[in-house]
């Protein structure tokens, strides 16, 4: 069973629980199961906890999932700056592009004047804040969904804000800018206040995933869950209409082979829907020292560092992943070399650490759509001491090969010593499925295009590309939301970096693709992405592991589209 799962397997029996689960055929659904959305054989679902058990040992259930923290992707970059441009420039009028611009991410300043039209009014389709607390009945059961009209008369108000009943910026205090406007500025600003964007005619369907409560517990951030349903409501919105979604989100643990539920679906999506496309940040995660992988050998002991800030008082979670075929026991160890946690395979346990029960592990063999061994070590605190070895012991060993996580922590995280970091495989939890696109983040400053030095770096744990492109990713500038106590926009754009910056506007560049092929498959439209881009002549293998097939060049992109489009009319002329 999914570690998570057992930790919200007790409780009150009549609580309705939400669930990722994978269907064995895409048609038979188990009982005492409600399905919410579905994606071939992925669906989110609610299941009272009384029935969890049996949903689980149900024969249509392949696999079920207790919900993932999926936090946005963002980068503390120290160097930012703001830039306040108060003179609306004149904008042609143009056509509305057929392309739906979805987004997923976390406060979208409506009011901000980069995202209305030639009249003034909103480029919003809808917006899905599912922190909210829902006053309008939607299927999903959780958030307030406002549409054009909410959007249009709120911008009547001077407060449009309050009008609305949603303030992007809530959790802004200082004024830095919220993450999803600076993002989807990037990729859609109508030119109003900053430089026109690729999709900046483009309709927006944006989804706030903000905090969430679930399964009991406020977890702060968004979920898998919650993510699939935005999905599934970005995608209900375009209807038939070809649609880009961006999502710079993510975390560090995971199986990094794109078989967790999530990274199944979007492959589902993708594949079955023409004209569609999901693009993602690769992560900031290459410096984050929060990857460990090796060969242990047969009888071989290896020990790991792990290491605590003094002020981390988080729970801390460790993911290590290994072959099937292998057997590898787990200890856990104090400064002074005394066990309190061990694991043997495929058994859980309790971890004691200063006096009182503090953790467990749990040890899972076959995940079953992976089909590693997992094994998953959470704390409920950091130890007081600030430094433990994790030991791995090879008891029966073929392949040898396992890799090891430190789940992401914005509040305090935790890190493995320097000595034990390989910052390759570091691509973001969410970001390793075949057929969506992870973008990774360059130096548009520097003359060789070098990657960030915080942008993660591939390949796939099952030795694929990824990330694919690389972007510009250093204090990009475009649109900044009003703070918490302002009362609408203020017209201001600041310059931000990270992978979160560079994804965008790739996914400004497949909107472009999609204007003039609307229905184009996945497979041809990353192709002409691909081949649009100038690979990196390095040596280096972190260079190479950072950069996939190079930076993208809208110029042999417009190239190839006409190309594409010549070989397209004389096709149809014959």
């Amino acid at each position: 069973m999914d570690p998570k799962l057992k930790l919200i397997v007790k409780g009150n029996p009549r609580e309705e629980l939400q669930l990722l689960l994978r269907l064995k055929s895409a048609h038979i659904y188990p009982k005492h199961c409600k399905v919410i959305s579905q994606f071939g054989d992925i669906i989110s679902c609610r299941i009272l906890r009384k029935d969890l058990l049996s949903v689980y040992d149900d024969p249509a259930t392949r696999s079920l999932k207790a919900p993932q923290v999926i936090p946005a992707d963002f980068y503390d970059d120290s160097g930012y700056s703001n830039v306040i441009n108060k003179v609306n420039r004149h904008q042609p009028k143009t056509k509305k592009s057929p392309v739906v611009f979805g987004i997923i991410d976390f406060g979208f300043d409506f009011s901000h004047p980069d995202f209305l039209d030639n009249e003034g009014k909103t480029r919003f389709e809808k917006i899905w804040v599912q922190p909210l607390k829902q006053s309008n009945k939607n299927k999903y059961g959780y958030g307030e969904i406002f549409n054009d009209s909410h959007i249009n008369n709120a911008l009547k108000s001077r407060e449009p804000f309050k009008s609305l009943g949603y303030h992007p910026g809530r959790n802004d205090f200082i004024g830095r800018g919220m993450h999803g406007t600076h993002v989807l500025g990037i990729a859609a600003s109508s030119g109003v206040i900053s430089k026109k964007s690729f999709a900046g005619n483009s309709p927006i369907v944006a989804v706030d995933m903000g905090s969430s409560y679930v399964n009991g517990s406020d977890l702060s951030l968004g979920d898998s869950v919650k993510l699939i349903e935005g999905l599934d409501f970005i995608l209900k919105q375009a209807g038939n209409r070809p649609c880009v979604i961006n999502m710079s989100l993510g975390g560090h643990c995971s199986d990094h082979t794109g078989n967790t539920l999530v990274e199944i679906a979007f492959n589902n999506i993708l594949k079955k829907r023409g004209g569609t496309v999901i693009v993602q940040s690769t992560g900031n995660y290459f410096l984050a020292n929060c990857h460990n992988a090796g060969i242990l050998s047969q009888d071989e002991t290896i020990e790991i560092e792990w290491l605590f800030k003094a002020r981390d008082r988080s729970a801390n979670e460790i993911e290590i992943w290994y072959e099937n075929e292998d057997r590898i026991a787990v200890e856990l160890l104090d400064d002074e070399g005394n066990v309190f946690g061990e694991s043997f395979p495929f058994q859980d346990s309790i971890i004691n650490y200063d006096g009182i029960q503090n953790g467990i592990i749990f040890h899972r063999h076959n995940e079953p759509n992976s089909t590693k061994n997992h094994i998953n070590i959470i704390l409920s605190k950091r130890p007081d001491s600030r430094r433990l070895i994790v030991r791995l012991k090879g008891i029966e060993i073929s392949n040898g090969e396992y890799h090891a996580y430190i789940e992401r922590d914005d509040v305090g995280q935790s890190y493995f010593s320097a000595e034990d970091v390989n910052t390759n495989f570091t691509i973001g939890s969410i970001c390793n499925a075949p057929l969506t696109i992870a973008v990774g983040a360059y130096n548009q400053e520097d003359i060789y295009k070098t990657p960030m030095h915080f942008s993660s770096a591939g390949p796939t744990i099952d030795r694929r590309i990824k990330p694919e492109i690389l972007a510009a990713g250093n204090k990009i500038v475009a649109a900044k939301s009003a703070a918490k106590f302002q009362l609408k926009s203020k017209s201001e754009l600041t310059a931000k970096s990270g992978s979160s910056m560079a994804s965008p506007y790739v996914a400004s560049l497949a909107v472009k693709v999609l204007e003039h092929f609307p229905k184009i498959n996945i497979y041809e439209l990353r192709q002409l992405l691909f081949k649009s881009c100038t690979t990196l002549n390095s040596m280096n293998k972190t260079i190479i592991n950072k950069s996939g097939y190079g930076v993208i060049e809208v110029n042999k992109l417009n190239t190839l589209l006409k190309l594409k489009k010549k070989q397209y009319e004389n096709n149809k002329s014959t």
